[in-house]
């Protein structure tokens, strides 16, 4: 029974180990106005590193209204000092969202150095 404790352990480092997507779930990196700050809720954030260790973003946003709605957003990726790092899917895409449902918005930055994101939530209208 010694094994036990031992065994666990090996198992729990090797689950870890082999997770690359950190999860965030505190929306401190997520900017929102309008209706949009009292409706709009941030289920899930996942961080990836994919090709090339461009880091990748899902943001899972939940519409709380009664019906179908729109909005606009806007990832902008950072370098590990703060500074924006522009490319060519700098600005505003637009997603509608159907009444009490979610949608998965995702972005991947263009540059190696992206470190960290902003994701600006706006009205549509």
């Amino acid at each position: 029974m010694k094994t036990t404790p031992r065994l666990l352990t090996v198992l729990a480092v090797l689950m870890l180990c082999g997770c690359y997507a950190n999860t965030v779930t505190s929306n401190q990196r997520i900017r929102k106005d309008g209706w949009l700050s009292t409706h709009a809720n941030i289920r899930v954030v996942r961080e990836t590193a994919v090709s090339d260790d461009l880091l990748r973003i899902d943001v899972e946003v939940e519409n709380t209204l009664p019906f179908d709605t729109r909005f606009d957003y806007k990832f902008e990726f950072l370098d590990a000092e703060g500074r924006m790092l522009f490319g060519p899917t700098t600005g505003f895409r637009q997603e509608q969202v159907p009444a009490g449902a979610f949608v998965t918005i995702t972005a991947t930055a263009t540059d190696p150095r992206a470190a960290d994101f902003r994701l600006t939530l706006t009205n549509a209208d």
